[in-house]
């Protein structure tokens, strides 16, 4: 079977000229050279925020079934002008939003029998997106005015200089957890995301971290 053909019944297994993910159209261009990789673009009438990493896997499902089905293994290359992660305004301002209106980063760090509190206030001035290893990252580019670090138990004032506090801030998930800041901080924006199927799955970890500005 030559690649018109394959191609053809391709188009006759998904039932039409594109496949339809979640409001995301899937257009298969065309089988390269190779003879198992199949091209798709991406065609957003709707204005869909997606990750592409997600769009890849529901194409994978489909390519393992027409693969059964034509007894060979196919791959996917998807051909699009968007980054690899897109959000729309609706959810860019969403996201704003949030980060806006936290004026105050708080963490906190046991030590021996105390706990040792972090904060610095500022505000948000925009954020930043990546991706890598089935991971989004959304950064809070976050210009910081003042802080403190604190004991919770006595009450007792360790540092008000701004360095020294967004250095034990950084410190305090260094020792923890990368995933500090989402859990503690940023956990808002799981609510936002968990709204757009083509960015949150069970499989993508969303990670939210703060990009000081003013760092000396």
């Amino acid at each position: 079977m030559d690649k018109s053909q394959l191609y053809k019944l391709f188009l006759d297994f998904i039932g039409g000229e594109s496949i339809e993910i979640e409001g995301l159209y899937l257009k298969p261009e065309r089988i390269l050279r190779d003879d198992n990789t199949i091209e798709f673009s991406i065609q957003n009438p709707n204005d869909i925020s997606f990750y592409v990493m997600v769009i890849e896997e529901y194409l994978n499902d489909i390519l393992f079934d027409f693969g059964k089905f034509t007894n060979n293994v196919f791959k996917i290359h998807v051909d699009t002008n968007y980054p690899v992660i897109y959000f729309n305004k609706k959810l860019k301002n969403d996201i704003s939003k949030i980060l806006k209106s936290i004026k105050t980063l708080k963490l906190s760090n046991s030590s021996g029998n105390d706990i040792i509190n972090t904060e610095i206030t500022g505000r948000s001035v925009g954020f930043n997106v990546e991706s890598g290893d089935d991971s989004i990252y959304i950064w809070n580019e976050f210009d910081s005015e003042s802080g403190i670090v604190y004991s919770e138990n006595h009450g007792t004032k360790f540092t008000s200089n701004l360095g020294k506090c967004i250095d034990y801030y950084l410190q305090t998930i260094e020792s923890n957890s990368r995933y500090l800041e989402s859990e503690e901080v940023y956990q808002e924006l799981d609510v936002v995301l968990a709204d757009y199927p083509l960015i949150s799955t069970d499989w993508i970890t969303q990670i939210y971290h703060t990009g000081f500005r003013n760092l000396s």
